[in-house]
Parts: structure tokens; C-alpha cells; sequence
């Protein structure tokens, strides 16, 4: 039976065939960073590693991995950042993951990162990593905010109860982050007491986990503590007992069966012994929240979860996003456009006697593919930085949970609005957000609207236009857009829901961070990491297109309108005509569909332009403002990218509803864009 835990990077287990710790190689130590969301692993994680991170997919699945390196008086520490999870069972990915990551690749040191201001339910998990037999350390984090809440630790009691090492750290400070690499080490040498305080289970319990153990002793199974395992199956996980349906003989694995049939019953006896296990260190170590305390988070969260105010503030916060991403963003990418077209300028003289097509691919194609490139880095970079401060605050959340009811009146989920304002970045990680929500429907139904969401690569061709031929209302023009994309986004919700996607809303459950001061660091690493992502896929693209475009723009003719490109662009052109398209915009429109920011590559190479502003001028003189206002609107809502489509292809798992994906939005484009175009020659 193919085991379904997904499998780790680590290939040099440190651990004997019995399960025994085994220290590492001195110079390399690995430690996996593991708990709730929102108690500062990120922060952790950036503080560690820098930029010397990478972040990809874990193997098979799209939720994110993060891994890392970082170097400490003498040893070598590979950070490996897992899902954020309440427990270790299986009932999400990201718990499914997590429990592989540990009991399978055995990394040296477990970190349980604890928000100090909510130790029960924190300590929760921490149970369940020490039952896997991995070394831990507590890295007991926001002890500031515990304080500012009423609550004292004792934190030397705390860690004498537990038995295992604890650094108090405040992440968002930097404080505390040298102790805890030193602990690790220390750890890992023998030179820190591990003597975890044992966690007794009923006398009915312990009988079963006996049982079950002496049963599989004798199997080579892939997880080396065998005592875990009994608990999972205790607490019915599926997961383990598929993998051990393909290893154990018949009669054992019926015996488990048996077992699990009882796991309702036996799951709130092995959760209410893990609890007492903390109401006992804590009773000792914590003095109790003050009631009559009413911190700052409780204050303003009065305001922001009212149901109209809540909104009201969400709605103005968004809006100065958009505002303040394209006003500051406008100046930069001007510079960067001037910059470039002083290199076209030296770059001729430079080349001289060279023959012309040699000088046209080099300007016009590579550094103009370059050029476009660089010069929409400041847009790109100023949004994630916007969105790294909307998480980090926890404004992120909330706004969550403040659209849920404008959300559910819209046929969507609460978290579809979160997928939707990552989309603005980029609608890949949009749609794999939609992993986030528990039921289908809601799932499908977030995959498919999220590429009406205008997206980074988007925007960047939308405010070329609008900068060209709106400079005084870009404004108005931007909001209108957005507009318009939402409103698509509401109704193609109430209509999917009604026809191919029927079915009951799930609820929104979802935590509430404390709000925090954004970390610049943390900020600053997220916005930068992003943007570079964005721009190896996007950059790899725009190069590579204007290359081949300006080929196919210059041959076999002499002129672009005896290339390949002007033959097949006047052989369609009568669909443009339709809408006033020339047959050059919808070229550019056809090759956008590999990846939207070369539609701007596609144009520059048509119109002989070799930056900005000569593009610019180029429009102006080719078509009207009308006719540059229906291509915005045309080709932010018309058929996703590429990369987008594929990514919707693995999450809906079905070909039927990729199929409505594609056309659907083809024919929403094609109807606005048809009533803009009309009404617009009214006036």
C-alpha cells in the first residue's frame, strides 16, 4: 500500500533501526520549526535564514515549503518551516505533512514555537510532537503580549515541569533567536537536560497501546517509534493505518480495525489526558488572566468587527492599497523607463557598424524585453510589501472574517476572500489557496473565480495603458477596473452556485491573531521573495517572448507586415474589428495567454518600440482612449495564463469544469467589452 505521508528532502536519517537518538555529524544539524498558525514562525524562520531560503512545494502537494540555512558558531543548521497546525492527526494537509516530516525523517530538533499569551492550547501540540520520540525544544514566544494580557510565566518552572529546554524569545524584536540556536547546538551535544515529563494515560488506554505495539514490533514499518503509532490508531487515523494495511498480516490489522472502530470514545480519553498533563504544568508555572484586563487587540477589534464599521474600514484599507501601490510605484518605474532609454542610445553607438537585424534583436529584443522587465519591479515589489503588512498585523485575518457575511450573501466562502487578494499578486497561488476551505464546492467554486481577480502581470500591462492614455484619472480608471473584476467575481459566484456547483456553504471557523507591530524584516523578506518569484517566471517569459516575437515580426519579410506575425494578425482581424481592435492588439492578446506581462513584449516588438515611452507614443497614435480602455477591461477578465490554467487543471480534477474555466471567462470578456465599446461611441 503506498504510503500516503508525503516524503522529505532529508535523505541521512540520524536515528538507529530502534529508534535510539543518534547525533548528527558536527556542522550540520537539521530543525524543523513546528506549531499553531500566527505564533511567529515565519518571523523565526525569516530571522534565521535571510535570504538564503527556498521556497517551493512540499513533493505532490500544493502547500508551501519553506527550507533554509544558517550558520552558528561552527554548525551548519538546515531550517525546515512546516505548515503552521493545531495537532498532529490527519485531518488536513497540513497536519499530514507536519506528523510526516517528524516521524518519518526524524530531524534533529523539533522547535515548538509556543505563543506564551495562549500556553494551553499551544502546549496541546507540543504533546503530541514529544510522543513521536523526537528531541524538542520550546521556543516560548509574545511573552510580552502574555504580560500585556495579565498573564506571568514562571519560565524556569515551566521548563523544570516539562523537562525539556525553553528559550524565551520575542520574535518581532529579534530577541532571543542567538539563545535558541544555541540551545539546538547544545542539545544536540548532550549538553541539555531531555527528560520530558511522562504523560499517563488510563490504565484502558495503556492496555491498548501495549497491545497494538507488541503487535507490530516485528514488522519493519516506516515509522520507528511504534508507541506513536498505537496512538494514532487510538485516535483513528486513517492515514496510518492505510500504510499499515500493505505490511502487517491479516489477523493484526484486524485487530486494529477492531480497534479504531472504538476510536470515537478512546479520542476524548487520550485528549482529556493530554489536558490534564497541561493543567498540571500550568497550574504550577502560570499565574491565571486577569479577567478585568481589556488589552488593545480586545479595543480595537471592537471597532473592527463591527458589521458595518468593520467593513466600512476593511473597504478604505484595500482602496489605499490599490491607490498607494500605483502612486508610488508610477515615479519609479518612470525612472527605470528613462534609465533604459539612455542604454538604447549607447548601446547603437556601441555597436556601430553592426548589421541592422543584429541591432534589432539586441535593443528592440533583448534589452526592450530586459527593460520591460525592471522597469514594473517597483509595482510588484510595493503591492507584496502592502499584503506582507496586511498578514503580519493580522489585518489579514480579520478582514477574513469581517467579509464572511458579504462572502456568504455572495454565494462564497469567508476564506474565498483571502484567495481572491492573493490572487492580486498572482492567481496561481490564488487558486491553490483554495486548499484552505474544507468543503468542495466552496473549494471549486474559489478555483474558478479567482482568475477574474486581476493579477500583478495584469496590472502591469493596465497601467501602461493607463498611463498613456489616462495619466490625470489613473485613479478613477484603476478603480474602475477593479471594480468591474469584482463585480464579475459576485455574479459568476451566485451563477456557478447555481448551476454546476450546487451546494450548502461550509462555516467559517477561523483564529484571530493578536495584532502586532509588522516586523520591517519580515515584511521586507516576504515582499522581496515574492517579487523575485514573480519575476524568474515573468522575466524568463517577457525575454524569451520579445526574442521569438521580434523573429516572427521580421521574418521571412522585410516589413512587419510581410512577417509571420502580420499574416496570421490580418488573417484574424476581423475579429477584432468587432470591438476596434487592430490586428496587432490581438496578437498581443494571443500571446498573453502564455503569460499576460507579454502582451506588453508582443506590442513593442509590432509598434517598433524599444521602452516605455516610445510605446506609448506609438498607441496614442494607433488607437482611441476607448478603444485602450476595452482592451483593459478585455484582457484583465478574458482567459487566464497558462500557468494558471494548469494549476486550476491538478485542483478541480476535472476536465468539465477546466473546460467552463477557460471559456466562460472568454465570453464574459467578449459581452463587457462589447457594452463598453458600444455605449462608448454613444457620447
Amino acid at each position: 500500500m503506498k504510503n500516503k505521508y508525503v516524503k522529505s528532502m532529508i535523505t541521512e536519517p540520524h536515528h538507529d533501526s530502534g529508534g535510539g537518538y543518534v547525533p548528527p555529524r558536527r556542522g550540520s544539524i537539521t530543525v524543523a520549526l513546528a506549531g499553531n498558525p500566527n505564533v511567529g514562525k515565519s518571523t523565526i524562520f525569516n530571522i534565521l535564514t535571510g535570504l538564503n531560503q527556498h521556497v517551493g512545494n512540499w513533493p505532490g502537494k500544493t502547500v508551501e515549503k519553506k527550507e533554509g540555512y544558517t550558520e552558528y558558531e561552527g554548525n551548519t543548521y538546515k531550517i525546515v518551516d512546516l505548515p503552521g497546525t493545531y495537532s498532529l492527526s490527519s485531518g488536513s494537509i497540513e497536519e499530514t505533512i507536519a506528523a510526516s516530516y517528524i516521524v518519518e525523517q526524524r530531524p534533529d530538533v523539533v522547535v515548538s514555537i509556543i505563543d506564551a499569551s495562549n500556553l494551553d492550547r499551544n502546549l496541546y501540540l507540543l504533546t503530541q510532537i514529544l510522543e513521536t520520540g523526537t528531541r524538542v525544544i520550546i521556543a516560548l514566544n509574545m511573552l510580552d503580549l502574555a504580560a500585556s494580557k495579565g498573564v506571568e510565566i514562571d519560565v524556569k518552572r515551566l521548563e523544570t515541569l516539562i523537562g525539556i529546554p525553553i528559550v524565551p524569545i520575542v520574535a518581532v524584536k529579534n530577541k532571543g533567536i542567538k539563545e535558541l540556536l544555541s540551545a539546538i547546538g547544545e542539545l544536540v551535544d548532550n549538553k541539555r537536560i531531555f527528560q520530558p515529563a511522562p504523560l499517563h494515560y488510563s490504565k484502558n488506554i495503556e492496555d491498548l497501546i501495549q497491545a497494538i505495539s507488541g503487535r507490530l514490533n516485528s514488522y519493519a514499518i516506516p515509522f520507528s517509534n511504534t508507541r506513536w503509532v498505537a496512538i494514532k490508531i487510538l485516535e483513528g487515523d486513517d492515514h496510518v493505518a492505510e500504510v499499515l494495511k500493505g505490511i502487517i498480516r491479516a489477523d493484526d490489522y484486524q485487530f486494529i480495525q477492531d480497534v479504531q472502530k472504538r476510536a470515537e470514545s478512546l479520542i476524548v480519553e487520550v485528549a482529556d489526558a493530554r489536558y490534564d498533563w497541561i493543567h498540571r504544568i500550568t497550574s504550577s508555572a502560570v499565574t491565571p488572566l486577569k479577567l478585568n484586563v481589556i488589552t488593545f487587540t480586545d479595543k480595537l477589534d471592537h471597532l473592527l468587527t463591527n458589521q458595518f464599521l468593520g467593513l466600512t474600514i476593511i473597504v478604505l484599507i484595500l482602496g489605499f492599497i490599490f491607490w498607494a501601490t500605483f502612486g508610488l510605484s508610477t515615479p519609479l518605474m518612470s525612472l527605470l523607463s528613462q534609465s533604459f532609454s539612455m542604454l538604447d542610445g549607447i548601446s547603437a553607438r556601441l555597436l556601430g557598424n553592426a548589421p541592422e537585424w543584429v541591432k534589432g534583436l539586441l535593443i528592440n529584443g533583448v534589452l526592450g524585453g530586459v527593460g520591460t522587465v525592471v522597469s514594473f519591479f517597483p509595482l510588484i515589489f510595493i503591492f507584496f510589501v502592502f499584503l506582507g503588512i496586511l498578514e503580519d498585523t493580522g489585518l489579514l485575518a480579520r478582514s477574513t472574517f469581517i467579509m464572511d457575511r458579504v462572502m456568504h450573501v455572495l454565494g462564497l466562502h469567508g476564506k474565498s476572500f483571502i484567495c481572491l487578494l492573493v490572487g492580486y499578486g498572482c492567481n496561481v497561488p490564488g487558486v491553490m489557496c483554495s486548499r484552505v476551505m474544507d468543503n468542495e464546492t466552496d473549494r471549486k467554486l474559489s478555483v474558478l473565480i479567482n482568475p477574474f481577480i486581476p493579477c500583478s502581470a495584469r496590472f502591469v500591462v493596465t497601467s501602461l495603458f493607463v498611463s498613456v492614455f489616462f495619466p490625470h484619472h489613473a485613479s478613477l480608471v484603476m478603480i474602475s477596473v477593479i471594480g468591474i473584476s469584482f463585480a464579475v467575481v459576485v455574479v459568476s459566484g451566485l451563477l456557478l452556485r447555481k448551476t454546476v456547483l450546487k451546494g450548502e456553504r461550509s462555516p467559517l471557523i477561523i483564529e484571530l491573531p493578536l495584532y502586532r507591530k509588522p516586523n520591517a524584516r519580515t515584511v521586507g523578506l516576504y515582499a522581496w521573495n515574492k517579487t523575485v518569484s514573480f519575476f524568474k517566471r515573468a522575466g524568463t517569459y517577457i525575454i524569451s517572448f520579445t526574442i521569438i516575437i521580434w523573429f516572427l515580426s521580421h521574418y521571412p519579410g522585410t516589413t512587419i507586415d510581410q512577417s509571420v506575425l502580420g499574416i496570421v494578425g490580418k488573417f484574424i482581424a476581423p475579429a477584432g474589428n468587432i470591438l476596434g481592435f487592430d490586428w496587432r492588439i490581438l496578437v498581443a492578446l494571443i500571446t498573453g495567454f502564455t503569460a499576460k506581462e507579454t502582451s506588453i513584449a508582443t506590442l513593442s516588438v509590432l509598434y517598433n518600440a524599444t521602452n516605455e515611452k516610445t510605446l506609448g507614443i506609438a498607441l496614442k497614435q494607433s488607437i482611441s482612449p476607448l478603444v485602450a480602455y476595452v482592451f483593459i477591461i478585455f484582457q484583465t477578465l478574458y482567459i487566464p495564463c497558462l500557468a494558471t490554467v494548469v494549476t486550476m487543471k491538478k485542483e478541480l480534477h476535472d476536465n468539465k469544469l477546466l473546460i467552463i474555466g477557460i471559456v466562460y471567462p472568454l465570453l464574459v470578456a467578449f459581452l463587457i467589452s462589447f457594452v463598453i465599446y458600444k455605449v462608448g461611441h454613444l457620447f
